[in-house]
């Protein structure tokens, strides 16, 4: 399935890329168009880098085994919020730089921008920051649960990884799909 979300976005990217093509070449300078099309494929961009990232993301979570240690599963969901962090960031950016240019899509486009943030990367960016968190930087296996002579017991970071994790699950999957109960 992740596949098929990334082959998405590059056709996505290059379909953007042949629209944004200026064929004429009479323009010797860069028209407020040709810039917000550049605009729209380098945003194409920063969603791959994220799709990829949530890809990797899943693929990591499977690949950790009882060797993986606690500080690389907080490395690499810290990187996850910083990638969605930084993409939060270059949409905001976009969004502003369309305002300037006086562009007639200026609201339109900020109205989705804010929904997408409020609904979406927000709630991923919280997810990411709480599971990092919850991990810290132990440099301990995370199948190490006997040190302290507590086999079963819950580790003092689990609840906040679970939660962190599950905020994440309820964006990428949705309310019905992370549901058991949804039918």
């Amino acid at each position: 399935m992740s596949k098929r979300k990334t082959l998405s976005a590059i056709i996505m990217t290059l379909f953007l890329g042949f629209v944004s093509c200026n064929s004429s070449g009479t323009v010797a300078e860069e028209s407020p168009q040709s810039r917000f099309l550049k605009s729209v494929i380098s945003l194409g961009n920063d969603f791959l880098n994220v799709f990829t990232s949530f890809g990797d993301m899943v693929g990591g979570v499977l690949g950790f085994n009882s060797n993986t240690k606690k500080s690389d599963v907080g490395v690499y969901f810290k990187k996850v919020h910083d990638t969605v962090e930084g993409t939060k960031t270059s949409l905001e950016k976009i969004v502003a730089d369309i305002k300037t240019e006086g562009n007639p899509n200026a609201e339109a486009t900020d109205t989705a921008v804010k929904k997408l943030v409020s609904e979406t990367l927000s709630k991923i960016i919280e997810g990411a920051k709480t599971a990092s968190e919850a991990i810290g930087d132990a440099g301990d296996p995370i199948g190490n649960i006997s040190t302290d002579n507590n086999g079963g017991a819950v580790g003092t970071g689990v609840d906040g990884l679970i939660k962190g994790i599950k905020s994440i699950v309820d964006v990428v999957l949705g309310a019905k799909e992370g549901n058991a109960e949804a039918g």
